[in-house]
């Protein structure tokens, strides 16, 4: 990663807060969404690898106990999570099965190694991995990808690309889906709330894939 890119994260970006109410409808219900799905049953403690300052960590529920780590300290300070841990994704500081559940959203594609940041995921879970990462079909993140270098990675996921990069961890994948409408730093507010009441699962068009990987 360039030296301008690393002062882009450590500046946070050009990002809305993680109190936004875009952003807080968009991660409601991705963590709604989850809890449907299965994905949290039976977790009380959750790593929140890339966290950032917090898009997904303060909206997990209040019973799970949230681990925040990022290499961008700049955005990690912004970050509402209690206990916050500044580390790279490939290098996690935490012992095998650390946690009950390792979570990242729209992480992968700005590593520069995101093999290694999978398989470090998986080791310091003890059940299970959960994945966003964008859906390259949708419109919007081709936008995105041709035009913020920083999301230029993201021309490169497609479903399979993503099952390949986890492949080498040895998890199992469980569950492999499209889903959301919602883009939290650029879709106005009215548009969100409309686009709130359509559902989650969103086949091909989705802007987000969604990958749960189970231990074996």
């Amino acid at each position: 990663m360039s030296e301008e890119q690393k002062g882009f994260w450590e500046e946070g970006g050009i990002y809305r807060s993680n109190d936004h109410p875009v952003v807080a409808l968009f991660a409601q219900q991705r963590v709604e969404h989850l809890q449907e799905r299965g994905a949290l049953d039976g977790v009380r403690t959750l790593l929140d690898v890339g966290a950032g300052s917090g898009f997904s960590s303060g909206y997990y529920p209040r019973n799970v106990r949230v681990v925040a780590c990022d290499y961008a300290g700049g955005m990690l300070r912004q970050n509402p999570a209690p206990n916050r841990v500044r580390c790279s994704a490939d290098r996690l500081p935490f012992p095998d099965g650390s946690f009950d559940a390792v979570t990242c959203w729209e992480l992968l594609h700005h590593l520069p190694d995101p093999k290694a940041a999978v398989a470090e995921m998986v080791r310091v879970a003890r059940e299970r991995v959960i994945i966003f990462e964008p859906n390259r079909i949708h419109p919007g993140h081709i936008v995105l990808g041709l035009t913020r270098p920083e999301e230029r990675e993201s021309l490169r996921f497609t479903p399979g690309h993503l099952r390949r990069l986890v492949r080498p961890s040895g998890a199992r994948i469980r569950l492999h889906e499209r889903c959301g409408l919602l883009f939290p730093n650029v879709t106005p507010l009215p548009v969100a709330r409309a686009f709130v009441r359509l559902p989650y699962r969103m086949p091909v068009i989705g802007i987000s894939q969604l990958m749960v990987l189970e231990k074996e």
